[in-house]
C-alpha cells in the first residue's frame, strides 16, 4: 500500500506540473509555420476540436492488438488472461517486476508514448494526454497480463512515456518537412488519428535548433573489483579490453536552450541516442548467448532532458539565461554496466556571447525517482565464485536518489569546439524488490560518475572531426553482500555531420 501511495503522489506531482504549464498562454513561438494540413485533398485543416473517443480508441486498439499478438502468435504464458484476472482486478497487489532491462526501461516508455501520441494527435492537451496514458498503462497491467501489476512499469509507462512521447510527437511534425513517411515512422499513431479525424496533428515546424549525426570508432578498457570482503580479496579482479568498436549517434536540440521563456512542456529539449558495436573482450555472459557475448561488444545510449516550463531573465546584452523545471530521462546499456534514470529537477542554462566565440554551460539538479544500475559485474561467469547465499538475484537494481548533470561547450565562429559533460548519481537500491526467494536480498548506496571530454575541429561548414574520452566510475556500498568498484574508460575518434 505504501508503494502504491508513493507512486500516486509522484504521478500527481507530474500531473499538476503539466496542468499548471498548460494554463498559461505565454508560450514562446519560434516559427510561424503551423504544421496543419490544407483544406484540399483527403486531409483538411485542423479545427482544434478535441476527439476524446479517437484518443481513447487508439489506446485501446493498441492494447488489444499487442496483447492478442502476445497471446495468440507468441503464445506467451503471461498473456493468457481471463476472468481470473478481470473479475477481481482491483484486488491484485502491485509489485516490482524482474523483466528484461530493455523491456522495462525502453519498450515500456515507448509503449506508453504511443498512448500519449494517440491523445496528442486527437488535439488533447498535455494533462489530458497524460491521463489517457495513465489509463492505458493501468489497463495493460491489470487486464492484459497474468503477472502481478508492476510498480516500475506504471511509472515508466506514464511518466517516462510523457518524456518520450512529447519529444516524438514534436519530431514527427518536423520530419514531415523531409518526408511524410518519416513522420509516420516517428509517430505511427498518426495512422490511427489521421485516419479517424482526417487532420494532421497540431503544432509548429522549423524548431530544430541543432541536428547532427556522429560516426566514430574507438576502444574500451574496463576493471571490476570486489573490496572489503577478505574471502574474495584478489580472487575477483577482472580487467577486460574491447579492442575496437564502431558507433553512430543522432543529436537533436529542439529550440534554443539559452534564453528560452515558455510554459509549454518540452518546447525545448535535447536528445542524444545511438549505439555502438564492435569486437568482444573474450568474456561472455553466463547465458544461452555466451558465445555471441564473447565475440561482440555492444552499447546503447539515450540521453535527454526537456524543460517543463522556463523563464529567461535578462542579465546583460551578451548573456542568454534559462531557468526552469526539467525532466531527465537517460538510459545506458553497456556490455560492462547498466544505468538509467528518470525524474524532475531544476535547470539553469546560460550562454555567454563574445566577439568571435560563445561559451555555453548547463547545470541540472534532479531527483532520480526510479532508475537502475547493474548488480555487481552482472553478466560475467566469474560471479560463480560467490556462494549461493550471497543472492545474485537479478541483473540490475532499482534505485532512487539525487543526480546532477553538467554540460559545458566553448565554440568559435568557425564551429570548432571544446566540450565537457558530467552525470553524477547517488543511487539508493530499494530493499526486497520482489526477491522473496533470495535469503540475502540487499540494499545499499551506489556512487556513480560518468564524465566525458572532447575537442572538435570544423573542417567545413557541415563537417567536424573530433577526439573524445569518457570515464565511468562506480563505488557501491551494499549491506549484505560484498562492496564493488568499477571503472570503464573509452577513447574514440569521430566525424560529425552537422545537418543544422
Amino acid at each position: 500500500m505504501k508503494k502504491f501511495f508513493s507512486l500516486f503522489l509522484f504521478l500527481i506531482f507530474i500531473s499538476n506540473s503539466l496542468l499548471w504549464a498548460q494554463s498559461s498562454d505565454s508560450d514562446i513561438t519560434f516559427s510561424p509555420q503551423a504544421a496543419t494540413s490544407s483544406s484540399s485533398g483527403w486531409l483538411h485543416e485542423n479545427d482544434g476540436k478535441k476527439h476524446y473517443f479517437t484518443a481513447i480508441g487508439g489506446m485501446l486498439f493498441f492494447n488489444l492488438g499487442l496483447s492478442s499478438y502476445n497471446r495468440w502468435c507468441l503464445g506467451s504464458a503471461w498473456a493468457q488472461t481471463g476472468w481470473n484476472e478481470w473479475g477481481h482486478f482491483w484486488e491484485r497487489e502491485m509489485k516490482y517486476d524482474c523483466d528484461w532491462y530493455w523491456t522495462n526501461y525502453v519498450l515500456h516508455p515507448y509503449q506508453g508514448s504511443l498512448y500519449y501520441m494517440s491523445a496528442r494527435g486527437s488535439n488533447l492537451n498535455y494533462f489530458e494526454s497524460f491521463g489517457v496514458t495513465l489509463l492505458g498503462s493501468a489497463i495493460w497491467e491489470y487486464l492484459c497480463e497474468t503477472n502481478a501489476p508492476s510498480t516500475n512499469d506504471m511509472i515508466y509507462t506514464t511518466v517516462g512515456s510523457f518524456a518520450v512521447g512529447e519529444m516524438l510527437y514534436r519530431l514527427s511534425l518536423e520530419a514531415d518537412e523531409v518526408s511524410s513517411l518519416l513522420g509516420f515512422a516517428i509517430n505511427p499513431m498518426r495512422l490511427w488519428t489521421q485516419g479517424w479525424t482526417r487532420q494532421k496533428p497540431l503544432g509548429t515546424t522549423g524548431n530544430i535548433h541543432e541536428l547532427s549525426v556522429k560516426f566514430g570508432g574507438g576502444t574500451t578498457r574496463t576493471h571490476t573489483e570486489i573490496i572489503n570482503a577478505p574471502v574474495f580479496e584478489g580472487l575477483y579482479k577482472e580487467n577486460e579490453v574491447f579492442p575496437a568498436f564502431g558507433s553512430v549517434m543522432i543529436c537533436v536540440v529542439y529550440n534554443d536552450p539559452y534564453g528560452h521563456d515558455s510554459n509549454s512542456p518540452y518546447s525545448q529539449f535535447e536528445l542524444d541516442f545511438g549505439a555502438s558495436v564492435g569486437a568482444g573482450s573474450g568474456e561472455g555472459a553466463d547465458c544461452a548467448y555466451s558465445d555471441i557475448d564473447k565475440n561482440f561488444m555492444y552499447h546503447i545510449r539515450i540521453n535527454s532532458n526537456g524543460l517543463l516550463f522556463s523563464r529567461a531573465p535578462k542579465i546583460s546584452e551578451n548573456i542568454d539565461t534559462t531557468l526552469g523545471l526539467a525532466m531527465e530521462y537517460n538510459f545506458d546499456w553497456h556490455q560492462f554496466y547498466q544505468l538509467s534514470s528518470l525524474g524532475p529537477g531544476l535547470a539553469i542554462k546560460q550562454r555567454l556571447r563574445f566577439e568571435h566565440s560563445d561559451f555555453e554551460w548547463q547545470l541540472h539538479g534532479a531527483w532520480n525517482a526510479l532508475g537502475t544500475t547493474d548488480y555487481y559485474y552482472y553478466h560475467r561467469k566469474s560471479l560463480n565464485v560467490l556462494p549461493a547465499d550471497v543472492g545474485v538475484f537479478r541483473t540490475y537494481n532499482m534505485t532512487t536518489g539525487p543526480m546532477a548533470v553538467v554540460k559545458m561547450r566553448y565554440i568559435n565562429e568557425k564551429g570548432s569546439s571544446i566540450n565537457f559533460g558530467f552525470q553524477g548519481y547517488a543511487m539508493y537500491d530499494f530493499y526486497n524488490q520482489l526477491q522473496d526467494d533470495v535469503p540475502a536480498s540487499s540494499s545499499g548506496w551506489e556512487w556513480i560518475g560518468l564524465a566525458n571530454a572532447s575537442a572538435e575541429l570544423a573542417v567545413s561548414k557541415s563537417v567536424r572531426i573530433g577526439l573524445s574520452d569518457e570515464v565511468y566510475v562506480k563505488r557501491a556500498f551494499y549491506k549484505k553482500v560484498p562492496d564493488v568498484f568499477q571503472f570503464v574508460n573509452t577513447a574514440s575518434a569521430y566525424a560529425r555531420l552537422q545537418l543544422k
